[in-house]
């Protein structure tokens, strides 16, 4: 069996159409109440109204409490050695009623073996996880005795990947990837981080790639450097760098611990912000309809919205404040998409973009006005 810390949050979800369920995934040599006391994912699961589980390794795990990520052998339709723990895991909770999981909002992260293990499971099952959050974690396909340099290359991890999902390839063209590491680990190859997200962006066709500063992001140490690859809809795969972190999990507040760091991002924050925000899966038209006060009065017959072609540009945060645009996530890494159309429109308050109107309520992204 495999033991599980679970925390469900009291607020309400605030994207598709339930709760969103993270599973973390701890270390080797630490626990899941290691994360559970000083991971810091509270707050972020407060904010997002996302339910939390933490499970530990099953029966101890393998080589110091390792989850068992190690070489090729990992299958989709016979899954063994942890993968089938964690699958029933994510497939037990979404169908638990009370917790109101929406299956399109399914992620999983982890570090060390945790975020090896995360990308066999990523690989694995791409329909059941949107999103990985892979934190120093060796490249799929590799051993144990492997992790202190770089053991196989772009072209052969993604082979592996590929076959360890079987029959569910097409889950890869709407999974998400972050990938999250520090310039100190001496236990890891960093190599590995950076062929971690070469690999997922790959085989997602992310081949748009761009720099971005940590300055904006929560948590005690922002130093570092940021890549993102993308497709022609927007963001698919993070790598961060944060400088000064060793080979720990960036919890970016509180008081550390085992192989837990507070002087980093808030990488609880910055995982979920980055999935919730470019999550394929759920329905981003959908808009919840306030609920009408009550009145004496007879309601006035709406005039209608004329459509007239016209073309607006403006910053991004002035679309979505007049209504024809929407955005998810926090500045200046928030992507926006037009309204109706969903056209992606680049990420930030301050990007302008000219918008023309095709309906009443649909506008789509032009290259200018006039």
């Amino acid at each position: 069996g495999m033991s599980v810390r679970l925390y469900t949050p009291a607020t309400a979800a605030t994207a598709g159409a339930g709760r969103a369920l993270m599973i973390s995934l701890h270390g080797c040599v630490q626990k899941a109440a290691d994360l559970q006391q000083n991971g810091n994912w509270t707050a972020t699961a407060d904010r997002y109204g996302m339910v939390v589980a933490l499970p530990d390794a099953p029966n101890g795990g393998v080589v110091l409490g390792c989850w068992d990520y190690y070489d090729t052998n990992h299958s989709s339709s016979a899954p063994a050695r942890h993968d089938d723990n964690l699958l029933s895991l994510a497939q037990t909770l979404s169908a638990r009623a009370a917790l109101g999981i929406d299956p399109a909002q399914v992620y999983i992260s982890g570090l060390s073996s945790g975020g090896g293990e995360t990308m066999v499971m990523g690989c694995l099952f791409p329909q059941v996880f949107a999103g990985v959050g892979i934190n120093a974690g060796p490249t799929v396909g590799t051993t144990s005795s492997q992790i202190g340099s770089v053991a196989t290359t772009q072209a052969q991890a993604t082979q592996t990947c590929r076959a360890f999902a079987g029959t569910g390839t097409a889950g890869f063209a709407t999974q998400l990837a972050s990938i999250v590491y520090g310039s100190n680990d001496t236990t890891v190859a960093p190599g590995y981080d950076t062929l971690n997200g070469q690999v997922l962006a790959g085989i997602y066709g992310a081949s748009q790639t761009s720099t971005f500063s940590l300055a904006g992001l929560a948590g005690t140490n922002t130093q570092g450097s940021g890549t993102l690859f993308s497709d022609g809809t927007g963001p698919r795969v993070s790598v961060i760098q944060n400088t000064g972190l060793g080979h720990n999990w960036p919890a970016g507040a509180g008081s550390g611990g085992t192989y837990i760091s507070a002087n980093s991002i808030d990488y609880p924050a910055y995982v979920t912000s980055f999935f919730f925000a470019n999550n394929r899966r759920i329905d981003r038209s959908a808009t919840p309809t306030p609920t009408p006060s009550p009145t004496g009065s007879a309601t006035p017959t709406p005039t209608p919205t004329p459509i007239d072609g016209s073309c607006v540009t403006a910053t991004n945060a002035a679309h979505k404040a007049a209504g024809r645009a929407t955005s998810y996530g926090v500045n200046p890494y928030n992507p926006y998409y037009a309204l109706g159309s969903l056209a992606y429109m680049g990420q930030g308050d301050a990007t302008t973009t000219s918008l023309q109107r095709q309906s009443a309520t649909s506008w789509t992204v032009v290259a200018t006005c006039g």
